[in-house]
């Protein structure tokens, strides 16, 4: 008899089986799963709506009480103050566009978007609050500018020339005809029936477009250098040539440019607009330059620096609007006394690139978060936050007492001092690299970058003195201190260990290399927790310093790992924040250093780049949603610190100071957990508001467990008392 029959019998029988168990358990699972859909209904929370908010203030002038009247108000309602210095009440409409927009024109209540790669797109703004793309059409080339006459739209299309788009039919543009030209198509203007394109490479090309199916070249102003952008004015065109300024011609009956004027320009010149009387040149991180019409003189008038890096310009009256990249919308006013100035600041959650300004309307082309809509009668004037300045790129943030030190890239490490008054300002300043920067008594250790680890002293005068540097290879990312070690997290050369008490002064002792690329490390006992961007959360031993030792990689939930890419950890107690990209901040226990275990996440996919923690708060912080903080005991309480893009944060004394970039340092209140709460019903509440300590535009919030609503209207204490708005 043949055994191994018996054999494989058997065993399809034990598979079919157990296919047959698997299959009875899951069958159990839905008829319970049903029977609890049809008699047990789940609870349902209702979600907080605000209908109307009306603010008085108290007799004695010491506080506001709010009325609130809406949905969804329980005893679980809660209610804290943050201070709003960026505006956001003023966005009433967003339209995601799936890629990086790059310029719009706006014309009877139809928005035209050139969209980088996906082409050319339409979109209905009759509903500022809800715009909504009503027709595209995928152009060859990547659109860059758009132009807009009668019923066609002209794209200039990138290194696929000129595209001609009907548009006759919003929901079915077609493109009806290409004009392939030299160089790549950035920019587009329109004057009568001539289209004119700025190509990269090749200058300015003139179209004859008196018949748009049949468009042909009249003319070229061939140049040398780049042509970024294009204004004209009546019978003047302006180039802007990136490092060579901008190029003045004089176009005449022939239609060929002749040059007028070389107008220096502070930076290199990225963007134009121009005014009855003046010229308004964006010059990236040099600010904003201004040219007097009149004359041939290359000199400019006056330059406006701004937080940011000025892409995109708009004139309209007496106002100038300047898209600010990393730090949203500035607007300019020109003041008697004062020259030009910031007259108020809408923080948009992208980076604004460029701007049109349209009845009583903003639209910002705001790279990767699309299109935002900014009401102009939703604008406060920026009032309280202070900024120091500062001359580089702020990476890192610590402060010791009133005293704060700013790690400012490539223009070194700053020492800031605050007054009585609150006053705050520059007192010394180090030459070269500063990418982070960490103190222990004394002594002030500095991430130079290439340049390895510098350890600085205060002298007398408050002026900074280099006591030593330690040489590294690879570019010194970040530093932290544990008693006489230094821990240096040094990119693609790994993780440095570093003796202070040396008898020849500090030195490297120990080195793990080969790990990925090291942005930041946090130790916690004899264990280095190291973020290493695809790599993950690394755990590194340094039970014997001299010898580190990787133990493994630091669990993260499957569903988060594809997501994940650590860029940034910080340990206060025996909690662990993790920055970790598009999978958001994730919490660790620590308790036991070597076995960290994971808890939650918060803000879970949403880009989180930065985590810090100040007492009993944990802190994280992005490029769109800037700084919140949470408790680190319930793990709850999500609340927004300031809504502007951070690259670096210090908390003390009630105050945040938040990095901004080229932006420098700005420093406002933390948010103020609201106790005095009465509900009148499920529809109508009320908020008591002590009057907070920094002046200044406030906004209230309200929470239900994890709801966030912020009221539209903000509120306004200026000089210890309170305005309407």
């Amino acid at each position: 008899m043949d055994k191994s029959f018996l054999y494989h019998h058997l065993k399809t029988k034990r598979i079919f089986l157990a296919l047959c168990g698997f299959s009875l358990i899951a069958y159990v699972a839905l008829v319970l799963f049903l029977l609890r859909a049809l008699f047990f209904e789940p609870e349902v929370i209702e979600s907080l709506k605000v209908e109307t908010s009306v603010a008085f203030q108290k007799l004695d002038g010491k506080g506001v009480l709010v009325k609130v009247t809406g949905h969804g108000f329980d005893e679980n309602v809660g209610a804290y103050l943050a201070y709003d210095a960026g505006n956001r009440g003023a966005i009433v409409g967003s339209l995601p566009t799936w890629d990086l927009l790059r310029h719009l024109v706006v014309q009877d209540n139809k928005a035209y978007l050139a969209n980088r790669k996906r082409g050319f797109q339409i979109a209905d703004i009759s509903n500022r609050r809800q715009p909504v793309i009503i027709g595209s059409v995928d152009t060859p080339g990547a659109a860059w500018a758009v132009a807009v006459s009668g019923s066609y739209a002209y794209v200039a299309d990138g290194s696929a020339g000129l595209q001609v788009i009907a548009i006759g039919d919003s929901q079915r543009p077609r493109i009806v005809a290409n004009l392939p030209l030299k160089g790549h198509a950035v920019d587009v203007l329109i004057a009568g029936d001539r289209v004119l394109v700025a190509t990269r490479e090749h200058g300015v090309t003139i179209v004859s477009v008196s018949q748009p199916q049949q468009p042909f070249i009249v003319a070229e102003i061939a140049d040398e250098g780049i042509s970024e952008a294009l204004a004209l004015s009546k019978n003047r065109l302006f180039v802007a040539k990136g490092k060579g300024g901008v190029w003045e011609y004089g176009l005449d009956v022939m239609e060929v440019g002749r040059l007028i004027r070389k107008l220096k320009t502070s930076g290199p010149a990225r963007s134009v607009a121009v005014s009855d009387t003046e010229l308004f040149v964006g010059c990236g991180q040099s600010g904003l330059d201004i040219f007097l019409l009149a004359g041939t003189a290359p000199e400019l008038s006056v330059s406006v620096d701004t937080p940011g890096s000025v892409r995109g310009v708009a004139v309209v009256g007496e106002g100038v609007y300047v898209a600010d990249h990393f730090n949203g919308l500035q607007i300019l006013e020109r003041h008697a006394a004062f020259g030009w100035r910031i007259a108020a600041t809408v923080d948009t959650p992208g980076t604004a690139g460029d701007v049109v300004v349209d009845g009583k309307h903003i639209y910002v082309v705001d790279g990767k978060s699309g299109l935002q809509i900014i009401s102009l009668a939703n604008i406060e004037p920026s009032t309280g936050a202070q900024r120091v300045a500062t001359p580089g790129y702020v990476r890192g943030l610590v402060t010791q007492g009133d005293t704060l030190y700013v790690a400012d890239g490539t223009s070194g490490l700053h020492r800031v001092s605050c007054d009585a008054s609150g006053e705050c300002r520059i007192v010394a300043s180090t030459p070269g690299y500063a990418l982070d920067v960490a103190i222990q008594d004394d002594h002030i250790y500095v991430a130079a970058g290439i340049k390895g680890l510098h350890v600085l002293t205060v002298k007398q005068d408050e002026s900074l003195r280099l006591a030593y540097t330690v040489k590294l290879a690879g570019v010194a990312n970040a530093v932290t201190v544990v008693d006489n070690l230094v821990v240096v997290a040094a990119g693609k050369a790994g993780l440095y260990i570093v003796d202070m008490e040396g008898p020849a002064g500090p030195r490297v002792i120990g080195h793990l290399g080969e790990i990925g690329y090291v942005r930041d490390v946090a130790v916690v006992g004899k264990v280095a927790f190291v973020a290493a961007k695809k790599a993950g959360l690394l755990q590194i031993s340094l039970e014997e310093p001299t010898a580190p030792r990787l133990v493994g990689v630091v669990d993260l939930p499957l569903s988060l790992k594809v997501f994940a890419q650590t860029l940034a950890v910080s340990a206060a107690g025996d909690k662990m924040l993790v920055a970790n990209a598009r999978a958001g901040c994730q919490v660790y226990d620590i308790s036991v250093p070597e076995k960290p275990r994971f808890l939650t996440s918060v803000a879970s996919m949403e880009y989180v780049k930065g985590v810090n923690t100040f007492g009993d708060r944990g802190y994280l912080f992005d490029s769109k949603d800037g700084v919140r903080s949470f408790d680190l005991k319930t793990l709850q309480q999500l609340r927004l610190v300031n809504s502007e893009k951070l690259t670096g944060l210090a908390v003390t004394g009630g105050k945040a100071y938040l990095g901004h970039g080229n932006g420098g340092v700005s420093i406002v209140p933390l948010p103020t957990e609201l106790a005095e709460i009465n509900l009148h019903s499920s529809q109508e509440l009320s908020v008591f508001i002590p009057t907070p300590a920094m002046p200044g535009r406030y906004s209230l919030w309200l929470t239900k467990g994890e709801q966030n609503l912020v009221l539209a209207k903000p509120l306004s204490f200026e000089g210890g008392g309170f305005e309407r708005l």
